[in-house]
């Protein structure tokens, strides 16, 4: 009988540390404050955040994630469809395997996808103390902070598109969708040309600028179908290989971006 009694302590003692999300922090428990400064320069500290009313929102991530690299996008579009933070939800990606600046910026030009990004802190801005204050045990997790310093909640799951992470708000907190207020430089539309259209093998660009250029395609559902990076130059050629239909072109440069609907016809 104790052989029994042990053994189901063992079982129930494992689920317990399987299914916890941080080692530090249980739902309920006044989170610590901390202070993070994210890939372009900007410092946020949280118990600012929370004494202005805001919900926050964190994505701890990594960029060898495959996961993570598919649900960034998703937790992007969050961020942009409630006003980037200048609303009452703020979100905030952390990297949680040591990557520097330059790698999270990687990250996010790959597969942040065609939304706003949310700020990101890699290990230059402090993530590794906020990760081992909350003794992160698995990856990606998106937890939510509420006004009164309290983890509201530590896994928001499943995560398939912007309304799954939407439902964990609480009964009383119904922010509105806003218009995106963000920083993010547009690249006009009279320095860049992208032609034939419609598009049927190869895509070609010139811009006016010689500069370095990241050049991504989504299809319609927001996933990423091609990629590709080129150094300073002001004439492109893409060779894709797409099926029939509507996509959308991001042009990237330095911190400047253009979307451009392009049609694909073979």
């Amino acid at each position: 009988m104790l052989l029994k009694f042990k053994w189901f302590s063992f079982i129930f003692w494992v689920s317990i540390t399987v299914s916890a999300q941080f080692s530090n922090y249980n739902r309920g428990d006044i989170i610590n404050d901390f202070s993070v400064t994210d890939t372009d320069g900007q410092t946020y500290s949280l118990y600012d955040l929370l004494s202005q009313g805001k919900y926050v929102y964190i994505d701890f991530f990594a960029t060898n994630c495959g996961t993570c690299q598919t649900k960034i996008s998703i937790f992007n579009a969050f961020y942009d469809k409630y006003g980037c933070n200048a609303g009452d939800v703020f979100c905030i990606s952390i990297e949680v395997a040591g990557h520097n600046n330059a790698d999270v910026v990687d990250f996010e030009q790959e597969f942040g996808g065609t939304s706003h990004h949310a700020p990101a802190v890699s290990n230059d801005g402090g993530a590794a103390d906020v990760v081992s204050d909350f003794g992160v045990v698995s990856f990606p997790i998106i937890c939510v902070i509420a006004p009164d310093k309290k983890l509201l909640n530590d896994n928001i799951t499943p995560v398939q598109n912007v309304h799954d992470i939407a439902q964990s708000f609480p009964r009383d907190f119904n922010p509105p969708a806003m218009n995106c207020s963000s920083d993010v430089a547009y690249i006009k539309a009279d320095t860049v040309k992208v032609f034939p259209v419609p598009v049927r093998h190869t895509i070609h660009i010139t811009t006016n600028e010689q500069k370095a250029l990241n050049i991504s395609i989504f299809n319609l559902d927001g996933s990423k179908v091609y990629h590709q990076k080129f150094d300073s130059a002001k004439n492109f050629q893409l060779d894709i290989n797409l099926k029939n239909g509507i996509y959308v072109l991001e042009l990237k440069t330095g911190i400047s971006v253009r979307y451009q609907k392009i049609v694909v016809i073979n």
